[in-house]
């Protein structure tokens, strides 16, 4: 809630502590009845996971769009499907026309492009214990040939930089035989739009500088690109930033002044010098008592 009323009494307190920390009961329910009042069609077959215990790194979701995975559990049970997508919010899989599906109907203004009938098959959403990911391996008997295996766990060890993906990705691996990779699904390739620019023109060179002293900039120009006015770039401290950046300083206690006075005085102190007399006198004393130690 936007509003506090702490201030007010106790028990204002006490009900808003329970509305923004709810006890799992009423939560659930809450939830149910917030889920009951959503259409079919966007109703999610899992139920929501908090945000603490989303999927969010590769590590977490193991398989990608473009993977493919047997069903072990359920209706489905034996089907080899692909991955079309994930669902955030459940830790859901969707799978392709292999996979469980349901018919909903669909209100005409959220109809998509080329569809012609209220009633549609989507996909409902798997979770990712009921899925094993499938791979192509070697067949030992006949190397030349390749077999269908479903991997019964995975780890993740290693890293690389993918350049499909465009950012750093763990080698995925057989759980037990590590040397086995098993590579990542390549993402759908993107179409350039009509106003994309080709890679090569990009990297072709249009500029170039003809003199060291002499700014290509012109003067007048500088305002247009740059906020003179910027309290980034007025090169001098208002009284408003002294305030923020210097800390106020404190008064003294009467103890506190006679300690530091104290500490002045010593440090005042003329602290004597040793002499070469001194020095000599010293070292005589040492060794008759090193020696008086050595006759008892």
């Amino acid at each position: 809630m936007s509003f506090n009323y702490r201030h007010i009494s106790k028990a204002g307190t006490r009900i808003l502590d329970r509305v923004n920390n709810p006890v799992d009961k009423y939560a659930k329910s809450k939830e149910a009845q917030r889920l009951q009042s959503l259409p079919e069609f966007m109703r999610p077959d899992l139920p929501i996971v908090d945000e603490a215990k989303r999927f969010k790194t590769e590590q977490d979701w193991k398989f990608l769009p473009g993977d493919r995975v047997v069903i072990v559990n359920g209706e489905h049970k034996g089907n080899i499907c692909v991955i079309k997508g994930r669902d955030e919010h459940t830790n859901g899989y969707l799978l392709d026309e292999n996979g469980p599906s349901k018919q909903v109907v669909v209100p005409k203004e959220y109809w998509q492009e080329g569809q012609t009938s209220h009633v549609v098959d989507i996909p409902k959403a798997m979770r990712q214990c009921d899925l094993r990911l499938v791979a192509d391996v070697e067949d030992e008997s006949d190397p030349s040939k390749l077999k269908t295996v479903a991997i019964q766990n995975i780890v993740f060890k290693g890293k690389y930089y993918d350049e499909d993906y465009k950012k750093v990705l763990p080698y995925r691996c057989v759980f037990g035989q590590t040397d086995l990779v098993i590579p990542w699904p390549r993402p759908e390739p993107i179409e350039d739009g009509s106003l994309a620019t080709a890679p090569e023109v990009t990297r072709e060179q249009t500029f170039w500088v003809d003199s060291v002293v002499r700014n290509s900039i012109p003067n007048n120009a500088f305002l247009t690109i740059r906020n003179p006015k910027s309290k980034y770039r007025r090169g001098k401290i208002t009284a408003n930033d002294l305030k923020y950046l210097v800390k106020p300083k404190m008064p003294m206690t009467e103890s506190e002044k006679v300690a530091l006075s104290m500490k002045d005085q010593l440090m005042n102190v003329e602290r004597p010098k040793l002499t070469e007399e001194d020095k000599i006198l010293i070292s005589e004393r040492v060794k008759n008592f090193l020696e008086s130690q050595q006759k008892k």
